[in-house]
């Protein structure tokens, strides 16, 4: 009996790491630009003896307060809940989307409009229109869920049209179904472009789980919105601070997880 050849293992486009770690920094300087020129208007628009009382953050209120840690723990916990929860749903959604229009190749514009369509509906107006059908839980889920299946849709089909032809014809010259050839070639091969599309879809969804807090939800929104009704910079700060703290987190934990899921990758890139 002949050895089988290992199936060869194409490299990583050069450069789509690093181009990606560009973009999530680029956004999170965006972020924090954008909220240093709206903290400012807002407190030049403040009296004197105002803005005095009322500074960018009193640190007595992190650090005296004895129900402050409490608080935000219960915030942030609930922020990673309402993140986790619809990015694994649209995770699971799109992996079958994926497949779908890669067997039914007819299918992958109806696919990729309607969830484009979803991606541009105000979320307000989603918000507001599926908490009066449903809890306010499974609304915020719901709404979330939908915002992540256009990237991830994306990202899986490219995964998997990523996989070199040679490379299938190898696995199907070995004798192998379509399911396991799925299971051990393709996804393996096309985890470094859906990690990508993971990566950005969880940051979009910390942005945006701020919103829900518009129905009693929120996590760390509702301190970005009660500090805002109050005036009070200090909630402003510490909920805008911690949510870009909680995507940095997110982007590294799932950046790690993608070079564990695929250790080959950087063996290639340290030739």
């Amino acid at each position: 009996m002949t050895d089988v050849a290992p199936l060869p293992v194409p490299a990583p486009p050069p450069g789509r790491r690093s181009s990606t770690r560009w973009v999530v920094a680029g956004v999170g300087l965006i972020a924090l630009a954008a909220f240093a020129i709206w903290a400012k208007g807002r407190i030049d628009g403040l009296d004197t003896s105002t803005q005095a009382t009322n500074p960018i953050i009193r640190w007595e209120y992190v650090f005296e307060r004895p129900q402050t840690p409490g608080f935000l723990r219960e915030r942030a916990i609930e922020h990673l809940k309402l993140t986790v929860i619809p990015v694994v749903l649209g995770i699971l959604i799109s992996a079958v989307l994926a497949l779908v229009a890669r067997k039914l190749r007819w299918t992958l514009t109806p696919i990729t409009v309607f969830a484009s369509f979803l991606y541009t509906i105000p979320s307000f107006a989603l918000f507001g229109l599926l908490v009066t059908y449903t809890t306010n839980f499974t609304a915020a889920v719901t709404a979330l869920t939908t915002y992540t299946l256009l990237i991830l849709v994306r990202n899986f089909v490219a995964g998997l049209e990523s996989v070199p032809d040679h490379v299938l014809d190898a696995a199907d010259g070995l004798g192998m179904s379509p399911m396991r050839r799925l299971v051990t070639v393709e996804v393996p091969l096309a985890l470094p472009v859906i990690m990508t599309g993971i990566r950005v879809a969880t940051i979009t969804t910390v942005g945006l789980v701020a919103v829900t807090s518009i129905i009693q939800l929120g996590g760390l929104g509702v301190l970005i919105f009660d500090g805002y009704q109050r005036t009070y910079t200090t909630l402003i700060t510490l909920g805008t601070v911690l949510s870009v703290l909680l995507a940095i987190v997110l982007d590294f934990a799932l950046d790690r997880l993608g070079r564990v899921l695929t250790p080959w990758t950087r063996r290639r890139a340290a030739r």
